[in-house]
């Protein structure tokens, strides 16, 4: 394309959008968030609070989960049934993504679609005005590529920008099922398992772009892994 005076110039690109939830997405999540819901019913769940997580007067706050112990937390979400915010969960803006937003809605959780290679900026702005409006964030610092058990600056970046603290939770399972045989696979706990949900002191971060290395390898210390 042209200007009037004849120089090029090129077209403004079109925002990425992320992928709709699928009717079929919704079926199986449906069914499969009920036969889930029956499973979270017969574990033997115990609850930490190492900080304030449970007080209502408390700010929102992001939580850092590991993907592959992420949905062990929220079926000890929803035994707990304490939640003193609204909670949305950062899941990927791919097709596949539409597969955990779909689920959440099964337990009551929010979804915003983004990561760092897709919808990384749009996400921000979406998660930082969630929080602004009363909602927890979970993010999976690990994802959406890996490798499991390590950092990535993004929820250091989050933290900064939307002035939050971030409460590392650590999920223990005593028996589970392993889906997958890659770094993102999911584990599922047995029926009659015991399932430990610990809520870590909350780390205030610094909004110092000079800090996040620092910062990273601070939350990654009380996860007791490394950074990347």
């Amino acid at each position: 394309m042209r200007a009037a005076g004849g120089e090029k110039f090129s077209p403004v690109p079109k925002p990425v959008t992320a992928a709709k939830v699928t009717f079929l997405q919704t079926l199986v999540s449906f069914v499969a968030g009920t036969a889930l819901k029956l499973l979270a019913l017969t574990l033997r769940v115990k609850w930490k609070d190492g900080g304030t997580f449970y007080d209502r007067e408390r700010k929102p706050v992001i939580l850092c989960i590991w993907h592959n112990r992420l949905l062990g937390s929220i079926l000890a979400d929803w035994r707990a049934r304490r939640r003193c915010h609204p909670v949305k969960v950062l899941t990927s803006a791919s097709k596949d993504g539409g597969w955990l937003a779909a689920m959440a809605r099964r337990f009551t959780l929010g979804a915003v679609r983004g990561s760092s290679s897709r919808r990384g900026a749009a996400a921000l702005i979406e998660l930082s005005r969630a929080i602004r409006d009363g909602n927890d964030i979970v993010i999976t610092p690990d994802g959406p590529r890996g490798p499991n058990y390590s950092i990535a600056p993004g929820i250091i970046h989050l933290a900064g920008h939307a002035d939050a603290q971030i409460v590392p939770v650590k999920v223990g399972f005593t028996s589970f099922w392993r889906i997958g045989k890659k770094w993102d696979a999911l584990w599922i706990p047995k029926p009659f398992s015991r399932l430990t949900l610990e809520f870590l002191e909350p780390l205030k971060i610094s909004n110092d772009s000079d800090a996040l290395e620092a910062e990273t390898q601070r939350l990654a210390t009380a996860m007791g892994t490394k950074t990347i």
